[in-house]
């Protein structure tokens, strides 16, 4: 058993739907291994998932301040999120889908406080039946151009990173190369949206109900799989 990533408490460990975890009986977070999530989810899925979180802040449980290389919050003193198992803090928060999850970058664990499991619930549940489009987007202006350096650059020639363009010197670690197979973007001021079938989101509770693992494995399928 290891302390809670968010309250310390220390958690039970858990084994439902053939992903086992550690609940926290304080403030109601979980916690899933890295290593049990790549056997489940495969490794490519898993070392994914780590890039994505490579360099994003961590968020303060307690004012919500963005937090980089720092234990505590400096403006509220409480603890950062911190890795049970690798001690690793503060805990990157990636976004997938409009859900917020905290991830370590050296292990590849996942933390849910609360109010993010009941986040992937919903989105789950909102796109059971729904066709869902997984490929990155692309926000441009009118004019594209690098997002760091504002160069002017053409999207086939540029990087994708959080749904923005760059140009090949200011691409970000984790960024991709833009492809029309990936993402086809327009000019305009608000987010593109293609239109795809090729996914189909589903989510279906396990016999024995465990329905935070299977919605936590159908958004990373839908947003890494391949």
């Amino acid at each position: 058993m290891s302390a809670c990533p968010f309250c310390q408490t220390t958690m039970r460990s858990t084994f439902l739907g053939g992903l086992p975890r550690e609940e926290c009986g304080g403030c109601g977070s979980v916690w899933f291994e890295g290593e049990a999530l790549a056997k489940v989810m495969g490794g490519s899925i898993s070392d994914a998932l780590v890039r994505r979180a490579k360099g994003h802040p961590g968020v303060c449980k307690g004012c919500h301040a963005k937090l980089q290389y720092v234990p505590s919050c400096p403006d509220c003193g409480t603890s950062a999120p911190t890795c049970p198992r690798c001690g690793h803090a503060p805990l990157p928060v990636v976004e997938a889908l409009g859900v917020t999850v905290e991830v370590c970058s050296d292990c590849a664990g996942v933390a849910l406080d609360p109010g993010e499991l009941q986040q992937l619930q919903q989105a789950a549940e909102a796109h059971r039946n729904e066709p869902l489009d997984v490929r990155p987007r692309l926000r441009l202006g009118t004019r594209p151009g690098c997002a760091a350096c504002k160069r002017n650059v053409k999207p086939k020639y540029g990087f994708v990173f959080e749904e923005r363009l760059y140009c090949g010197s200011c691409a970000p670690e984790g960024s991709v190369p833009f492809s029309d197979e990936l993402s086809r973007a327009e000019p305009s001021a608000e987010f593109s949206t293609p239109h795809h079938s090729g996914y189909t989101a589903a989510i279906a509770t396990t016999a024995t109900g465990d329905a935070t693992g299977s919605a936590l494995l159908w958004l990373f399928n839908r947003v890494f799989g391949r």
